[in-house]
């Protein structure tokens, strides 16, 4: 019986795991190129992102999933700025701006497979005119494991590539692309 009482927290930390950090998004090179590809557009001042409520943050088995800009909504934030940047479509004089808000954000991490689903509603404002507004949703699946020092560490590695086909997505739209012009 005491050797069971003493199992019992070590299988607890080995499903459980402990939080972690995911890296730094890295800009999509395609993301960018789609973006170049269809001038002239016009730039964009900024791109503000929030979170609904009980959207701003990720817990993976009971763990926190944090992001290296401090946020969740700062790290896509940081995306969408970065890949802005590097097509050329940020300036802070421009009369448009992006507010993003996070619909959507979950991650879990099964025995054998983990799941995410990542959502935000798009506001393109010029001035104080809305331009465009649509809903992007992706969802990504990936390998998982009953270990949680294996899976917990999959789910934060599988957010990044959710952000940039999120971005995607949105870059995709030609309506998006429409106000843009």
């Amino acid at each position: 019986m005491k050797k069971l009482l003493l199992l019992a927290p070590l299988l607890a930390l080995l499903l459980q795991g402990c939080g972690v950090t995911m890296t730094q998004y890295e800009p999509n090179f395609d993301n960018v190129q789609r973006l170049k590809q269809t001038p002239p557009l016009q730039p964009i001042s900024n791109a503000q992102v929030t979170a609904a409520s009980g959207e701003g943050t990720l817990t993976v088995r009971a763990n926190p999933i944090r992001s290296p800009s401090g946020s969740i909504p700062a790290h896509i934030q940081a995306a969408i700025t970065q890949e802005l940047k590097l097509a050329g479509l940020l300036n802070p004089q421009a009369e448009r701006h992006l507010q993003v808000l996070v619909v959507k954000n979950s991650l879990t991490a099964g025995m054998g497979s983990g799941n995410g689903t990542l959502a935000a509603r798009f506001t393109l404002l010029k001035g104080n005119d809305v331009v465009y507004e649509g809903t992007k949703e992706v969802n990504n699946t990936w390998s998982s494991s009953f270990f949680g020092f294996i899976a917990i560490p999959n789910a934060a590695n599988a957010y990044n590539p959710m952000v940039r086909d999120l971005l995607k997505s949105l870059y995709s739209d030609p309506l998006f692309i429409q106000a843009l012009k």
